[in-house]
């Protein structure tokens, strides 16, 4: 039962493949250039840190210094992870995995950090643990 294949012979040349050169000179299309150029600016489209919302003035030089550097790490890690998701089904599929980027930000500094995966000893956690994004005491907005 064992069928052997012949090669069956025909009056056909062996095909050849030749590498070519692109079909389109890089400068021939318009639309081909676009999307390159979209493709080359990679940058997250998330929306920049609220200048909207200052720190209080009633914390501490120390305190405000770091809530400062906690947001911008915050928004960092927001874009970051915004930027391997599709676009236009950026915020809808954060906030299936994290949850809206309003309620993180609403969130205490410490939970903010352990829900985004980020290390807390890049700033110094216990001077802003209990604070929001914004320089609030967390949850003081919920009532």
């Amino acid at each position: 039962m064992d069928k052997k294949q012949n090669a069956p012979e025909s009056s056909q040349p062996a095909v050849a493949v030749k590498e070519m050169g692109l079909v389109l000179q890089p400068g021939g299309s318009k639309k081909l250039a676009e999307i390159r150029r979209k493709a080359q600016t990679n940058l997250p489209p998330v929306e920049p840190t609220n200048v909207d919302h200052e720190i209080p003035a009633d914390l501490k030089p120390e305190i405000a210094a770091e809530l400062r550097k906690a947001r911008r790490l915050v928004d960092e890690r927001i874009a970051a992870i915004m930027s391997r998701f599709p676009a236009g089904k950026q915020n809808k599929m954060f906030g299936f995995r994290y949850g809206s980027v309003d309620a993180i930000k609403r969130m205490a500094m410490n939970a903010a950090f352990k829900r985004l995966g980020m290390p807390d000893n890049q700033v110094r956690m216990r001077l802003i643990a209990g604070l929001d994004y914004y320089g609030n005491e967390a949850g003081a907005g919920e009532a």
